[in-house]
């Protein structure tokens, strides 16, 4: 019985504290399925007044529906590689999830025809608190997901096409 006792302590902390993401996934099918979203570009003519200067580019292209801001897309060309972040939104504007990926572009012979992918990480919030990530990469342990969002809405909205 002493070893049952401890054995189902951490069976019950595992059901109380995981995360269960299903209800997250499915915001993201969702919006993903979305076929008719109205698509606001911010060029990387506007980063660079803006002073955010890369060597191979920025994009960042907001979708809406119904006038909810629901997913980002953010291009970001550094020297050596690409990186690609999704940004979803729940109805009421939180942000639920974030993809990223990473993808090489430059080698020890120079820039490849076809960029290489590299990593991928997933992030999952609830109530502007990450509950769940999965995969890592260098550039996402120094990146907060949530300011980060905030910033790209900050630019979507001050961008005047």
């Amino acid at each position: 019985m002493k070893k049952l006792i401890p054995f189902l302590m951490i069976i019950f902390s595992g059901l109380i504290f995981g995360q269960n993401v299903e209800p997250i996934k499915k915001i993201v099918e969702n919006i993903n399925q979305t076929v008719d979203f109205r698509i606001k570009t911010v060029p990387y003519s506007y980063f660079m007044d803006q002073s955010e200067v890369t060597d191979n580019g920025t994009e960042l292209k907001g979708f809406y529906k119904n006038g909810k801001l629901r997913k980002m897309e953010h291009f970001l060309g550094l020297s050596a590689w690409n990186i690609v972040t999704e940004y979803f939104f729940s109805e009421n504007g939180k942000l639920v999830f974030v993809h990223s990926k990473k993808y090489q572009t430059l080698d020890e012979n120079g820039y490849l025809r076809q960029p290489q992918f590299l990593s991928e990480s997933r992030y999952y919030y609830e109530k502007d608190k990450l509950i769940k990530s999965v995969g890592k990469s260098n550039y996402d342990e120094k990146t907060d997901y949530l300011k980060e969002s905030q910033s790209l809405i900050n630019h979507l909205k001050k961008y005047q096409n």
